[in-house]
């Protein structure tokens, strides 16, 4: 990280600190007491569900240096930490610090957001870039505000490009991380039908998601999806628009997608390359990276050694095999669009057996939530599948679907929880069956898989 002293956090408007001294350096902040190592910050953030405030002790005991608090009695600490730092806001603090830290580096900042595939594409183009510079990128999924202050504090001098992911629940989520982050490139993968619990429709999305555009200099570029409906329309008299996808008009124009043994061969402008990973819309993922990539100058021999070296993270159709049954574990987290990708990717596994899906409800989808239930049954049940269960408040709109759809009453599973699910796989799996796991993060799928191996029986 790069150094910021105790006396610099003491002129944040409203901070009081209590140290011997304001001459230190901070080491690193943490927000887990679980993961906290000896010498760094606890920030005691507060939320919801939760209240860091609660972990303080346990943060003191495994050697945190100092606390950032909003309201404790700090002299019980004082003797025990190095430092107190008491706050109006933690989460508003740790945000100045983050932003503090950011201006002190003036290295080009990417940032990615979209419906579906921005975490994906993140991680391919930081390997990508990682042939030539130094990259920072966001942790994980670490991408709201507490992920990329996060991710801002591992920031330090070596770094030369640091490439961020960014995402929303609400409208203003994006301008006020945009706002943080102070991108020179924004790339933005697509618009679905994701969080409109709070977006209300794919226009709410869009407008959240173009907001991004508005946080780039004049100097800056947009990397965008021309096969996308809302963003094939965006202009800028700001910022150098590039687009990517089949659509011929596109600067990185996509053609010759073929499925490879390990993932997908494409063309972009003429030139081959390949990515080594499930699913069709991993193509225009790397696309997007490509493009990024030959703005920084890699050649296409960088940039086809980094793409044959990607790999998805877990919970990213994963492919597990158990008992002889393939799952294609997409558990992460679920919409209408990444679902329909992931009934793509099934359809592209080559199984000379059955076929079935689990899907667990697809969480944030405000008012529109029974009918999109209901469409994502009729589509499952146009994929050629042998079998559908599912479990959810909206199991019964996604069989209302199914049914709509053709497919036979028998062949349609409503159960309680996952062993349940597990026990239908056991029925009716048979030699190189292929099942499909997919749903939101609370519903998490991927219990079937634990389920089904726990308890088989042959």
């Amino acid at each position: 990280m790069i150094n910021i002293k105790i006396r610099e956090i003491a002129n944040f408007p409203g901070a009081q600190v209590f140290t011997e001294n304001e001459d230190a350096y901070v080491k690193a902040f943490s927000v887990d007491s679980r993961t906290i190592r000896p010498g760094e910050i606890f920030i005691a953030l507060s939320g919801k569900n939760f209240d860091g405030h609660n972990f303080i002790d346990d943060a003191v005991r495994k050697g945190a240096s100092g606390l950032m608090v909003e309201d404790i009695n700090y002299q019980m600490y004082i003797e025990r930490v190095e430092h107190v730092i008491i706050v109006k806001d933690t989460l508003s603090a740790m945000g100045m610090i983050a932003a503090r830290v950011r201006k002190r580096l003036r290295i080009p900042f990417v940032c990615v957001t979209g419906t579906n595939g921005k975490m994906t594409l993140k991680d391919i183009l930081a390997h990508v870039l990682s042939s030539k510079h130094k990259v920072l990128k966001s942790k994980g999924s670490y991408n709201n505000i507490i992920g990329l202050s996060l991710s801002l504090f591992d920031l330090d001098p070596t770094h030369d490009i640091a490439v961020l992911e960014l995402g929303t629940n609400y409208p203003g989520e994006i301008e006020m991380l945009s706002r943080l982050a102070q991108p020179q490139i924004a790339i933005i993968t697509n618009i679905g039908s994701g969080h409109l619990k709070h977006l209300s429709d794919r226009k709410g999305v869009f407008d959240e998601k173009i907001s991004l555009l508005d946080a780039l200099p004049g100097s800056g570029m947009a990397i965008l999806n021309k096969d996308d409906t809302f963003l094939s329309e965006v202009e800028s008299e700001k910022a150098q628009l590039n687009f990517f996808g089949e659509d011929p008009s596109s600067e990185y124009h996509i053609t010759k997608i073929k499925k490879v043994d390990r993932g997908f061969s494409f063309c972009l402008n003429g030139e081959k390359f390949s990515v080594p990973l499930e699913g069709r819309h991993n193509v225009f993922n790397a696309a997007a990276a490509i493009a990024c990539a030959k703005h920084f100058g890699l050649t296409d021999a960088d940039i086809r050694k980094k793409l044959e070296e990607v790999s998805l993270p877990s919970m990213r159709l994963e492919r597990v095999s158990v008992r002889g049954v393939m799952f294609i574990n997409d558990a992460y987290n679920a919409n209408p669009d990444s679902f329909a990708s992931a009934l793509s990717a099934l359809g592209d596994a080559g199984a000379t057996g059955k076929k079935g899906v689990v899907a667990g409800d697809m969480l944030e989808l405000g008012a529109a939530s029974c009918d999109l239930h209901r469409a994502l049954g009729k589509n499952i049940a146009g994929s050629g599948i042998d079998f559908f269960v599912m479990l959810g408040d909206k199991s019964g709109s996604m069989a209302e679907g199914a049914l709509e759809g053709g497919m036979k009453k028998e062949n349609i599973f409503c159960v309680e929880d996952h062993q349940a699910a597990a026990d239908v796989i056991k029925e009716r799996a048979d030699d190189d069956t292929v099942v499909l796991l997919k749903g939101s993060r609370g519903t998490k799928m991927e219990e079937v898989i634990k389920c089904f191996t726990t308890s088989y029986t042959p």
